[in-house]
């Protein structure tokens, strides 16, 4: 061969050359298309989601989670027995799969042996057992709501892989608690239920999902495939969840990112036909709603709150919101809107109103200065000196560069619990003369600039501190100076102003409804984050207005608002709900759950609401459940305890080249990653059939 080669001529060669290169071409085509008619693709490993949310983190740690990216984190970096199923809609079995007795109240749960921590210990019985009773079960865990969801029920370990739960009576949907993320005990077993919230487990944890944790900074966090995932190693290498302060700076940076449920009604517009990006659009089970405190005066009638409640226009309210929610009528989602009974008709608010005893007086002069009177309700901040805190300072304002601390004082005589910031402490015992509380940039209970830390007993408030922390001398010096000026100069100025400007402070309607010479007025709370909230409550003023009712609205800092909040210290108050996966309403209307920290918004004791919430909460078979829950509606009818509103829809922007996304139906927003381990960014491909030499020659044949 090379002896023919070297007696060609240069122009053979090249011709040669050639030749032998459109053979190889061809060759190569050929092979290709062949192996291409007879495989397909097939997800491969490799590449990176990168995240942008809108938010901040607290905790990454399924038991103590707050905010909506410490629910992403740990569903992705924890694992529960059970885990919610967006596909199917259903509660399936996760790393345990389970049975129920026939008297269904043991649930058993039988552990995978192939299941192990990011460490590459087992997961074992003990870790179900440390998690449910030691932790979640003991009386120092500081998350109530959590704790509510295993109260008396007991947890027994059978052997190594085997798990018992047993109810004291039967509950259809105790099932959807097990979702909840594991801990494992041969990290944490020597840490208290009441020490969780100082760990350093919350930012360096070791979990059990498909992914674990790489690096966490203020700004973005990191995770990495587990490789030793029981389900098999998933196919993208990283997620990087990229922090922003506003949903405009995300929206800024939208080309770098790959997906983000953060933006807002504008960038959503502007993604409608993006080459990149996909928009998909969920709702989940949940409601925007009016909530009436049943226990204030004058809304002990069902009548008043019938009136008010057929003299709210949703569909002007949904208007001027200009954002993509849906009227919703019912606080029972699984029953459609049709079936609830009361909807906007001036006339029948006027005549509810009438029979409740709310009637227009015949002098509207003296209904004008009763309203002027009543509008102007000035409130003068007196600062004092602090009764209880002793350290870091005594003082009421602070400034420290220390990262954590903290702050001690002493309790009023017959204090039966301390408060932080709405955080009951755990250590405080009911006659104790001192407390501590911990404040700390690591564990989000100091932030960067000012803080402030408002201290109560059972009885209320017993004194406040505002902390300015940083390390800018000169910012510390400013703000100090700033806090020490005389607050009678600023209550002068306010109280000038107010005498000057004789505008009431209800403008479209000066006639009131009266009973007992009481002018029918209500103040609604609202929390300051919440823009949205101010537009329904002005809206709602205009309305209510005109059929005589005044609305005073109360727009507190968010800090603030929770607090009168779990105080149940208001006569209405507008807030969301999420039903979860279940779809339990008992939480939110039972009377049992009418007190302070808890979900029953309306305080609302009605023996017949009681009686059709447990019975559904009883009922396994969907069919009977239905039937109860229509019994249920009924009488909730009836009750009034609030005005539902609207539910808002979401849109979940995605890069288009993620495979294998299904956002299905999701119960709550983490769920959108429910299936993440599955996405895929490359392929690779998998033949179907043998591929050998006979039948590449019959392929060849066949397409000559």
């Amino acid at each position: 061969m090379l002896k023919l080669l070297s007696s060609c001529t240069l122009t053979e060669k090249i011709l040669l050359g050639i030749l032998s290169l459109i053979i190889l071409i061809s060759g190569f085509q050929i092979g290709s298309s062949f192996f291409k008619e007879n495989s397909e693709p097939v997800p491969s490993h490799g590449g990176a989601f990168v995240e942008g949310v809108v938010g901040s983190f607290n905790f990454i740690n399924p038991v103590l989670e707050q905010t909506n990216l410490d629910r992403d984190l740990t569903s992705l970096v924890f694992c529960g027995l059970t885990r919610f199923d967006p596909i199917s809609n259903s509660i399936v079995d996760n790393i345990a799969t389970h049975t129920l007795s026939p008297d269904q109240r043991t649930y058993t749960f039988t552990i995978k042996k192939d299941v192990y921590w990011h460490d590459g210990q087992p997961v074992t019985a003990d870790d179900v057992i440390f998690t449910f009773r030691e932790i979640i079960q003991n009386e120092e865990f500081p998350n109530p709501t959590l704790a509510s969801d295993f109260f008396d029920v007991l947890i027994t370990k059978i052997d190594d892989y085997t798990v018992t739960m047993t109810l004291k009576k039967k509950y259809a949907f105790f099932i959807y608690n097990t979702t909840v993320g594991l801990l494992p005990k041969h990290i944490l077993g020597n840490t208290p239920a009441s020490e969780l919230l100082s760990s350093d487990f919350n930012l360096k944890p070791i979990g059990c999902g498909p992914y674990k944790v790489d690096a966490v900074t203020q700004n973005l966090i990191q995770l990495s495939a587990f490789e030793d995932y029981f389900k098999g190693r998933p196919y993208l290498n990283s997620i990087i969840f990229r922090i922003f302060e506003s949903a405009e700076q995300l929206a800024k940076s939208i080309d770098s990112i790959s997906g983000t449920k953060d933006l807002g009604k504008e960038q959503i517009e502007a993604l409608a036909n993006d080459a990149r990006m996909d928009l998909h659009d969920f709702n989940l089970p949940q409601y925007v709603a009016l909530f009436f405190n049943t226990d204030r005066e004058f809304l002990r009638d069902k009548k008043t709150r019938l009136g008010l409640q057929l003299a709210t226009n949703k569909q002007e309210i949904i208007d001027s919101l200009k954002k993509r929610n849906q009227i919703i009528d019912t606080p029972l989602l699984e029953i459609t809107s049709s079936n609830w009974k009361y909807e906007f008709d001036a006339s029948r608010a006027d005549g509810a109103l009438y029979d409740a005893g709310w009637r227009y007086q015949d002098n509207n002069k003296n209904e004008k200065v009763a309203a002027k009177t009543s509008a102007v309700e000035p409130k003068i901040e007196i600062e004092s000196e602090a009764e209880f805190i002793d350290k870091p300072s005594s003082e009421q304002f602070f400034t420290t560069s220390e990262a954590g601390f903290f702050i001690e004082g002493t309790a009023p005589a017959g204090s039966t619990k301390i408060i932080v910031n709405g955080y009951q402490l755990s250590k405080f015992k009911a006659g104790s003369t001192t407390w501590s509380y911990k404040a700390s940039t690591t564990i989000g209970t100091l932030k960067e600039g000012e803080n402030e830390y408002i201290v109560k007993n059972q009885n209320g408030e017993i004194d406040r501190i505002s902390i300015f922390y940083s390390n800018d001398e000169a910012a510390k010096t400013k703000w100090l100076s700033e806090k020490q000026k005389p607050i009678v100069e600023e209550f002068v100025e306010t109280e000038i102003l107010t005498v000057e400007k004789e505008e009431p402070v209800v403008s479209q309607t000066d006639r009131l409804r009266y009973k007992d010479n009481q002018a029918l007025s209500l103040k609604l709370l609202i929390p300051e984050s919440r823009e949205e909230f101010l537009t329904v409550g002005e809206i709602l003023t205009e309305q209510w207005a005109e059929r005589g009712v005044k609305l005073i609205i109360e727009r507190l800092p968010d800090q603030e608002f929770f607090i009168r909040l779990n105080k149940r210290d208001y006569d209405m108050v507008l807030f969301g709900q999420n039903l979860g996966y279940n779809l339990d309403a008992y939480p939110f209307w039972h009377s049992s759950e009418a007190r302070e920290n808890s979900s029953n918004l309306s305080n609302l004791k009605s023996s017949a609401v009681n009686a059709w919430l447990e019975q559904v909460r009883s009922s396994f078979d969907s069919s009977e459940r239905r039937k109860r829950l229509a019994d249920l509606r009924e009488v909730m009818s009836d009750e009034v305890p609030a005005i539902m509103l609207y539910t808002p829809t979401y849109s979940y922007a995605v890069d288009k080249k993620i495979k294998n996304f299904n956002l299905g139906r999701i119960a709550l927003k983490r769920d959108r990653f429910a299936n993440l381990a599955n996405w895929y960014l490359r392929e690779s491909r998998k033949a179907t059939s043998d591929i050998g030499i006979w039948s590449f020659l019959s392929w060849l044949w066949k397409n000559l």
